[in-house]
């Protein structure tokens, strides 16, 4: 059985209901997204398996016992919020050992284990200062401390990185995936963040008016999305309306263009998409006239325009090849690019 199980999970408040018949199995050490616009239902997802909320079905399990009615405080959960939450009348160290202390932890004990955490944490050296003497990427890492000195089974955090600058969350986001590991702990992370996702999971939730659209690694995510909202919440994707002339071999026209997916669809109109790395230029193909180009360092990111529709197109920088100028025409290769198949309307 799976370390922790959230079993037909349902949610409502009132008449509404904002979480549907959510299913997951999270194997022990695994390190989960739920990844989502805002009022998806991730964060109630996760405010029930830390027990602030009650399932209105469904059951919680955690390393074989259902917790589901069980007080937050039974679950032995760790939890970091978005905000800090730590107590500013307390110093680092206070603030740390305060749930070792609620737990009658002896304070010989509870001294070792705040001291333990300062050095997990990078802050051996602060356990005397007070919150407000702190940066925000600081006060963050001593709530993640607080949060896993009493050595809890399962870790939750509820977007913990969105009210710090992008160095610092970036520098941050790696450290507590470092941590994740070096303590093998089961972990859940809420993030509206695609790249903060997609650089840290090893599975990603992606969920959508209280349903998970699709649950799979970063790249199954990425490069084959299941659902027309996965592919189009995750990333940059771009849209071709086409018409199948030949169902059995896949053969389409996109805009004046003939070419073959080799692979059968359903007669009629197709929508396929490309994600801007996908796309392949070539000297005859898919026709596009240039809007205008980004010179973003390693990347040069071209904006064209596709039979009224705009899309978007990266390829690797160098200094023989020159940003193209708007109205220029650049072709698609269809043959080179990598196409997604969204919908088919027979």
């Amino acid at each position: 059985m799976s370390f922790l199980v959230l079993d037909h999970l349902q949610k409502s408040f009132g008449t509404t209901k904002v979480v549907h018949d959510f299913n997951l199995h999270i194997e022990k050490g695994e390190f989960i997204s739920f990844l989502g616009p805002s009022g998806c239902g991730k964060t109630t997802v996760l405010r029930m398996v830390a027990g602030f909320e009650s399932p209105s079905e469904g059951r919680i399990v955690i390393d074989g016992q259902d917790v589901t009615g069980l007080r937050p405080n039974q679950r032995q959960i760790g939890m970091v919020f978005q905000a800090y939450a730590l107590f500013p009348n307390l110093t680092v160290a206070e603030n740390v050992g305060f749930g070792l202390k609620v737990a009658g932890v002896p304070r010989s004990e509870r001294s070792g284990r705040v001291t333990e955490m300062l050095e997990l944490i990078g802050l051996p050296d602060l356990g005397q200062r007070y919150p407000w003497q702190l940066s925000g990427g600081q006060q963050q890492r001593v709530a993640l401390a607080r949060a896993l000195a009493p050595r809890p089974r399962v870790l939750l955090l509820d977007e913990p990185l969105s009210a710090l600058d992008a160095k610092i969350r970036v520098s941050l986001r790696n450290q507590i995936r470092e941590i994740q590991r070096q303590l093998g702990i089961t972990t859940i992370f809420v993030t509206h963040d695609q790249e903060e996702a997609l650089s840290i999971s090893d599975r990603i939730v992606v969920m959508h008016r209280g349903v998970a659209d699709q649950t799979g690694t970063p790249r199954q995510i990425y490069n084959q999305p299941a659902t027309d909202f996965v592919a189009g919440f995750v990333g940059t994707l771009n849209r071709f309306e086409s018409e199948v002339l030949d169902a059995a071999s896949g053969r389409v026209r996109v805009a004046g263009t003939e070419f073959s997916l080799n692979r059968p669809l359903q007669s009629g109109k197709v929508t396929l998409a490309a994600r801007p790395e996908g796309l392949t230029l070539a000297d005859h193909g898919i026709a596009a006239e240039v809007v205008g180009a980004e010179f973003l360092g390693s990347v040069q990111r071209v904006r064209a325009r596709v039979d009224g529709s705009e899309i978007v197109l990266d390829r690797f920088n160098a200094p023989s090849v020159a940003l193209p100028e708007a109205g220029e025409i650049i072709h698609i290769s269809p043959e080179g690019s990598n196409w997604l198949v969204l919908a088919t309307d027979a």
